[in-house]
């Protein structure tokens, strides 16, 4: 790939597309890491195979491509912070620099590191942390329900839901769910044509009562 300059948006992408290692939704790029790559931008990352463009139903989903994996490469021996980047942009080159120096002093490369990063954690070791309690779980469904819908009461795919709450456990998000199901003025559906169910949306539901929900509905609280 020929030399090319980015803009500090477009290199907080691909960086944090290199970080999350797998596709990642356009919305949660936007809304959980307040990156918003613009439709030029985005378009100029693919037309580059910097990025990996899909489009599920209709919705973004990105992909750092090969190019992308090179060029976040040549990050980690860049010789100075890009003009621009802010203090934030500082802070993350200094990461970036001394992730360069620890992967050679072990002799590995990015590849490696990223597939060992993603390796499932040793038994009895927690990955996550302390278990979020049950109030925070549904504290976080509801917030992000009220993100999405446009109006209080209107059916949010759970699938949208669930991107919004990428960084919780599955189990825990399937668990509050449940009991908000039984809350007054929280709804959950299957989707009445399931002729018409992509896999996002399948892989997205919440079995309540050994039927699959797909869509919620919630009250003004």
């Amino acid at each position: 790939m020929p030399d090319q300059s980015f803009t500090t948006v477009e290199t907080a992408a691909l960086i944090i597309l290199m970080a999350e290692a797998g596709p990642v939704p356009n919305v949660r790029l936007t809304r959980y890491y307040r990156c918003e790559l613009k439709k030029g931008s985005r378009e100029r990352l693919e037309q580059l195979k910097l990025i990996e463009v899909e489009r599920p139903s209709g919705r973004l989903v990105l992909t750092l491509g090969d190019n992308g994996w090179a060029y976040c490469r040549t990050q980690l021996d860049a010789d100075a912070v890009p003009s621009g980047s802010g203090a934030l942009g500082g802070a993350l080159y200094a990461v970036l620099w001394r992730w360069a120096r620890f992967l050679a002093v072990q002799r590995s490369s990015l590849n490696e590191f990223v597939a060992a990063s993603n390796a499932p954690a040793a038994t009895g070791t927690p990955a996550r942390g302390p278990a979020p309690v049950e109030s925070d779980v549904e504290d976080r469904v509801r917030a992000a329900y009220r993100l999405i819908a446009p109006r209080a009461g209107d059916l949010v795919n759970l699938a949208d839901l669930r991107d919004q709450v990428g960084d919780l456990v599955t189990a825990d998000v399937d668990a509050a769910l449940r009991r908000l199901n039984r809350r007054r003025g929280v709804v959950l559906v299957p989707e009445a044509n399931q002729k018409t169910l992509d896999a996002r949306t399948r892989a997205a539901a919440v079995v309540i009562g050994d039927q699959p929900k797909h869509s919620i509905s919630m009250g003004a609280s």
